[in-house]
């Protein structure tokens, strides 16, 4: 049994050519999803960034938090979102 889809109410069998565009069009989003995976890592780590650890960068500077502060909370953040290998 092969993939189907309504048209007009109606089930209706995939033809060939549909059948064929569908299996390219699964390839193509398989074959993206190491990309689509980098881009949520990348998100989540701008945003727990500028969160998190932005202003520390200042305050460290500053004098007003240890040093190292800034660069503990960069690596935490980047061990929460690993870049995956």
């Amino acid at each position: 049994m092969g993939r189907y889809r309504f048209v007009d109410g109606v089930r209706a069998e995939f033809t060939a050519e549909e059948e064929i565009a569908r299996d390219a069009e699964e390839a193509a989003w398989v074959a993206g999803a190491v990309d689509r995976a980098a881009a949520e890592v990348q998100s989540n780590r701008r945003t727990a960034y500028q969160s998190e650890a932005d202003h520390l960068y200042l305050e460290e500077e500053r004098g007003e938090i240890p040093a190292g502060t800034w660069l503990s909370k960069v690596n935490e953040i980047k061990t929460r979102y690993p870049k995956s290998e």
